[in-house]
């Protein structure tokens, strides 16, 4: 469960000529998240695309406020509105067994 969950598409990426960097979220808080990933966006040369999956949707909608942010790709994530979370928009459907299986830890960083 860790930024590794993306191995397989950043060398596909990476062939198109893309600079892709998988950042290794901390999971202790989603402010702590937030800020791995804004380290990774000022240490990138250019314009970035953020792509979360899952929970890493929560961290790319905090983190996308940055000016280098020129996009945000959800991949089967949550992708909340202004004030909302994760807990809040989990509140709005109704419990499904996949649920059990969601790996929160993948986010990729491309620019």
């Amino acid at each position: 469960m860790d930024g590794s969950s993306w191995a397989k598409v950043i060398p596909a990426l990476e062939s198109k000529g893309l600079n892709v960097v998988s950042v290794q979220i901390p999971l202790t808080s989603l402010a702590d998240d937030v800020a791995a990933t804004k380290r990774a966006i000022a240490l990138a040369d250019g314009p970035v695309l953020l792509v979360g999956h899952s929970y890493g949707g929560v961290v790319i909608t905090e983190a996308g406020a940055d000016p280098k942010v020129k996009g945000l790709v959800y991949i089967a994530a949550f992708a909340p509105d202004s004030g909302e979370s994760a807990v809040t928009l989990l509140k709005t459907v109704p419990d499904s067994p996949a649920g059990a299986d969601s790996d929160p830890t993948r986010l990729v960083f491309s620019s």
